[in-house]
């Protein structure tokens, strides 16, 4: 009976200390101020109701406009829209909606000018829903003494908060680092592939006698035939080279309204019945062209050395 007296004495005793153990662990001052620490500044909750995100630069420096449809991201410039990259989009949601480290640094608006975050010295990313008021409106300002951490404060909110500066890749990049500039957009993600282009017919530019012979690729099986004097195809390469021009982009979007796209051309048809055209307007003085995809309003404009290997020579794809 001593025994187990000692026993349940003892036992009591660790379950006191656990209790006391947990105790402070939870009202910890430090750790309580951990957690108050974590914060994010959209929640991830409200990031499939994104309809819209604007990025404005202090001092007229830029604005960025990138607005959603359906899944499908476009970056506004001029009254237009161009495919934007989707990967890079939810790149920046994430950031934003990702739970870190921001501690409280200041609660009054007196912080404000010294720390960049008045609404004239600040960078300014607004979230937009589809209706109502924005999902979120922050203000981005300078670096803290370390260079490695950015002060932060909502839009109409006196606090401020600091953290890792995760957010200055996306801000000051500028426009053209949010274009999707493939020839073919939703490529970005993997599809159409390789296996669904069934027919290839590639009209390259004339040469020096003025004459543009057509190749005509035609997929059999897992092989594929060709409309031109070349003895055995190797199929791999042309599955390169199918892989090359759906993974082709541009340098930058372009003003096509003058253009003629009469020079060469590439038309795709795929296993659903469905075909793209590659139209290109001739060479400007530094070797580029204009190129237009069929079904996209967007003029690309593309490298002399990106044209050249969109057209090889009939030779390449012999074994």
């Amino acid at each position: 009976m001593e025994y187990r007296k000692k026993v349940a004495a003892l036992s009591c005793a660790i379950a006191a200390l656990a209790l006391v153990y947990a105790a402070a662990i939870v009202f910890d001052p430090a750790r309580r101020g951990e957690r108050a620490d974590v914060y994010a500044w959209l929640d991830s909750r409200d990031a499939h109701a994104i309809g819209g995100i604007t990025i404005v630069l202090p001092e007229g420096l830029g604005v960025v406009a990138l607005r959603r449809s359906g899944s499908d991201w476009f970056v506004l410039r001029d009254g237009e829209s161009y495919p934007a990259r989707r990967a890079r989009v939810n790149d920046f949601v994430a950031e934003l909606s990702r739970r870190a480290p921001y501690p409280v640094r200041a609660t009054s608006s007196a912080a404000h000018a010294r720390l960049s975050l008045t609404e004239d010295e600040a960078a300014r990313v607004v979230v937009s829903g589809a209706v109502g008021p924005p999902l979120l409106d922050l203000l981005v300002g300078q670096n803290d003494l370390s260079g490695r951490n950015v002060y932060m404060r909502r839009a109409g909110r006196n606090e401020v908060r600091s953290g890792e500066d995760r957010l200055s890749a996306f801000l000051w990049a500028g426009r053209d680092s949010w274009y999707n500039l493939m020839l073919f957009p939703e490529n970005e993600e993997g599809a159409p592939g390789v296996s669904e282009v069934m027919r290839l017919t590639v009209r390259p530019p004339a040469d020096g006698d003025g004459a543009a012979v057509p190749m005509v690729f035609t997929r059999a099986a897992r092989n594929w035939e060709t409309d031109f004097a070349l003895g055995a195809v190797n199929s791999m390469r042309v599955d390169s080279y199918v892989r090359d021009i759906l993974l082709g982009a541009g340098e930058g979007f372009a003003d096509g309204a003058d253009a003629v796209f009469a020079d060469s051309s590439i038309v795709l048809e795929f296993a659903d019945g469905g075909s793209a055209t590659i139209s290109f307007a001739a060479p400007d003085e530094d070797g580029r062209r204009l190129a237009l995809v069929s079904g996209s309003g967007a003029v690309l404009s593309v490298s002399g050395w990106m044209h050249q290997r969109l057209f090889p020579r009939p030779e390449t794809f012999g074994m």
